[in-house]
């Protein structure tokens, strides 16, 4: 007769809403830019009542990706290249007068604060 073994499961941990936002800004960042423009005359029949559930969530990624582009267009340049080294898109620290692991422990609470107050990533936050 055969006994069950217990199987140990890791506690749910949670990922971090900083961490889920910059992960969408690198695949956006990363994406294939051959599609995008004008795609004749099927973008005139579209509806968004149209859309399934995937387009909606890549547009509601797409909207997240392209919020944390421009609130980081508005942080100190330093601050800007933290983050793109950090997620892998600068492969150079430009600025070697300052600590890099300073400006990039700056630059998350910068923004994480800009993003919580974001109305395309703010219910990352909650």
């Amino acid at each position: 007769m055969r006994v069950a073994s217990k199987i140990e499961v890791s506690a749910f941990h949670r990922p971090e809403p900083l961490d889920l936002c910059l992960d969408i800004w690198m695949q956006w960042q990363r994406r294939n830019d051959m599609g995008l423009g004008w795609r004749g005359r099927a973008a005139l029949y579209e509806g968004e009542s149209a859309a399934d559930s995937e387009q909606l969530y890549d547009n509601m990624d797409s909207n997240a990706a392209e919020a944390v582009e421009a609130v980081m267009g508005g942080l100190p340049r330093h601050l800007d290249w933290a983050i793109r080294r950090r997620c892998g898109i600068a492969t150079v620290w430009r600025f070697p007068n300052l600590d890099f692991a300073q400006a990039l422990a700056e630059a998350e609470g910068e923004l994480k604060k800009k993003l919580k107050n974001n109305i395309a990533t703010r219910n990352f936050f909650v």
